[in-house]
């Protein structure tokens, strides 16, 4: 009997027909929500699962905008604060070409005393206009106090004015990576700190095993790499990159020797000496791997040897640090120069002298404590070139000077302000020291010998003292007259020991000449000066080098002296200090609208970016909305295409299946 088998229709199973168009039915049902969300939502994609790079891209760029905004927001700040800064030198500008007008007027000796006090006056209520710009705030900061913005920067007792901020620039962020400088300080615009008794000095400190190699070569440091050391025979590589001191390079050299041999290095008060033990021979040489600078940093660089010799490295020459050691001052112990701690200087500011100890003092921050501590309204820092220290005056208006306190404290230091250097044209505020034709003084000592001085071959106060001390009359020790700068202050000091003089030590002006009264020797005024009886005779002159602020402020207040006295000389000095200060008003103000035009031209560009950020991240976020209209509507079909097929699907029957 034959079998019966299945007829090959090629038709699908039911249970897979009907899988397929639920399948396809569910997929249009989703492809249906997703395009209605995004048309609903204006986004392509709801989650990063969606579209992955996309999203990356999307985070990544709302995180830029987002930082954009936020210098946008700085940038706005930073333009108020420059505007508002412009609007107050402005002010200054005006007052300060009204008072030049008063003093010019004032400098005419037609001028009567009401004029002239009348213009003082005007004086004094512009340094209190001034002082109010000066003290101005913009949203609770001030504008001219450099970081100090708390505080109220100037301060007046009605005499003197003293500047209480700092130098320091306000920086924000403009732009991303972009620090941009926003204010002018209170120094900058109104020159209230001064620029005088800059150290002179080099106090050269002695290298030390805690000496940073950042502070090494002046500041310039010791560049991040490896040397090569090598005996002769073998060589080793060391790697320096992670020593951050001179005893760190010390300690990696001697743990790292040739193979065999055994490496000693002494750090002297200069530099590095590298050692070979004797007992193997060779030749000892350092050079540099690869296009290194390590080697001739450290000024060890040796590529022809030494033989058994040690390698003396070269003078490193750190810098002065604020952790210095005050005994390794002036290349330490063994430098040859003890530094004076002990006797102090002697400060006069405003009338005012004070006297400084430095016995407590261990490093170079305590010693720089001690001097703005002091209350002589001092500010002290490092020099710039790291080799020194400055000291300068917050005080406007007043007199200034350093000097010793019986010892060389102030020298050693280099920031004595009277010197045997110091210029005869510089003495006097600038006026300088006239010489007459023939004797500008006579010197009577205490045995009644007479010597005439004649200074008009002196440029310094040195040569003055040298015309005094090399006198032909002058050379018996026993009977000489000694000239010097002053022990304690400032000044000429001429000093008698003669015990068999009978008369007063004596200087005479003559009458042709300014010179003993430009020199301190003899006060403005009288004919002569007559030291008090005794043994030694000593006859100390005033300091006539005294510096000053050389600003705004400092010029007012003096032009105010100037006009109540009356002082000719004193009010042409101060219409020229006051061009000065013109000048510097008119550079802060040139430079602040630099700043605002290049902020207006940055938040041009962060606008532009700003759209272009946007436009990108709508690329990777934002739908299309023809495109999403026109897929719903093809999706929609299809699934309406799906509902019919699906209802006729699941009403066959079988007839329709044979």
């Amino acid at each position: 009997m034959a079998g019966i088998f299945p007829i090959p229709t090629g038709r699908s199973a039911d249970m897979l027909v009907q899988r397929r168009l639920l399948s396809q039915l569910s997929f249009d049902q989703l492809e249906v929500v997703r395009l209605q969300n995004q048309l609903s939502t204006g986004r392509r994609i709801s989650a990063p699962s969606e579209d992955a790079p996309a999203a990356l891209r999307a985070m990544e760029l709302q995180r830029v905008l987002e930082q954009k905004a936020q210098a946008k927001v700085n940038l706005s700040a930073s333009q108020s604060y420059l505007s508002a800064s412009d609007n107050a030198i402005s002010d200054v500008a005006r007052l300060l070409s009204d008072v030049r007008g008063l003093a010019v007027g004032a400098a005419d000796s037609t001028s009567g005393e009401a004029q002239r006090q009348a213009a003082a006056q005007e004086v004094r209520e512009s340094i209190k206009q001034l002082i109010n710009i000066g003290n101005q705030q913009f949203r609770g900061r001030s504008l001219f106090g450099g970081s100090e913005t708390a505080l109220a920067p100037f301060a007046y007792d009605g005499e003197y004015i003293v500047y209480r901020g700092n130098e320091a620039q306000l920086r924000s962020f403009a732009d991303l990576n972009a620090l941009f400088g926003t204010n002018v300080s209170g120094h900058e615009l109104f020159g209230a700190v001064s620029p005088a008794v800059q150290g002179s000095a080099d106090l050269n400190p002695a290298l030390t095993a805690q000496t940073r190699l950042n502070d090494l070569r002046g500041g310039l440091g010791v560049h991040a790499g490896s040397i090569r050391i090598s005996d002769g025979n073998s060589a080793r590589v060391i790697d320096l990159s992670t020593a951050t001191t001179v005893g760190d390079v010390a300690r990696l050299i001697e743990n790292n020797p040739p193979d065999g041999r055994q490496v000693t290095v002494t750090i002297t008060a200069t530099g590095l000496s590298i050692d070979l033990d004797d007992a193997g021979g060779g030749n000892l040489t350092v050079r540099e791997v690869a296009s290194g600078k390590t080697a001739s940093d450290l000024g060890i660089l040796n590529v022809l040897g030494t033989g058994t010799n040690p390698i003396v490295g070269q003078d490193l020459n750190p810098k002065l640090s604020l952790t210095t050691k005050l005994s390794d001052l002036f290349g330490g112990p063994g430098g040859g120069v003890l530094f004076d701690q002990s006797s102090g200087v002697q400060i006069v500011n405003g009338g005012k002298t004070f006297t400084l100890d430095f016995q407590g003092a261990e490093t170079v921050e305590d010693l720089l404590n001690v001097f703005n501590a002091a209350g002589a309204n001092l500010l002290a820092s490092i020099s710039e070139t790291g080799n020194g220290i400055n000291v300068r005056s917050r005080l406007s208006g007043a007199d200034f000077s350093i000097g010793e306190n019986g010892g060389a404290t102030a020298e050693q230091l280099g920031i004595r302000s009277f010197t045997r250097g110091t210029l005869l044209n510089d003495l006097n505020h600038g006026q300088g020291t006239a010489a007459a034709a023939g004797t500008d003084f006579t010197i009577r000592r205490t045995d009644g010998v007479e010597l005439a001085i004649d200074i008009s071959s002196a440029n310094s106060i040195g040569d003055v003292i040298d015309l005094i001390n090399g006198h032909i009359d002058n050379q018996d020790p026993l009977t000489a007259v000694v000239a010097r700068l002053a022990t304690v202050g400032n000044g000429v000091e001429l000093v008698d020991n003669n015990a068999s003089g009978t008369g007063p030590l004596t200087i005479r002006r003559e009458v042709t000449s300014q010179a003993a009264w430009e020199l301190g020797l003899v006060a403005r005024g009288e004919t002569e000066t007559v030291a008090a009886a005794g043994v030694p005779s000593v006859l100390v002159g005033r300091d006539v080098n005294p510096q000053e602020t050389k600003g705004v402020f400092n010029s007012l207040l003096r032009l105010n002296n100037a006009l109540t006295e009356f002082d000719l000389a004193q009010i042409s000095r101060t219409t020229g200090l006051l061009d000065d200060d013109f000048d510097r008003v008119n550079y802060s103000r040139a430079e602040i609208g630099a700043r605002a035009r290049s902020l207006d031209a940055l938040q041009q560009r962060l606008e532009n970016e700003d759209i272009e950020l946007r436009s990108a991240l709508s690329l990777d976020l934002d739908v299309d909305l023809v495109q999403a209209i026109s897929e719903l509507t093809a999706r929609q079909a299809s699934l309406e295409a799906s509902l019919r097929s699906i209802g006729r699907t699941f009403q066959l029957s079988l007839l329709n299946f044979l």
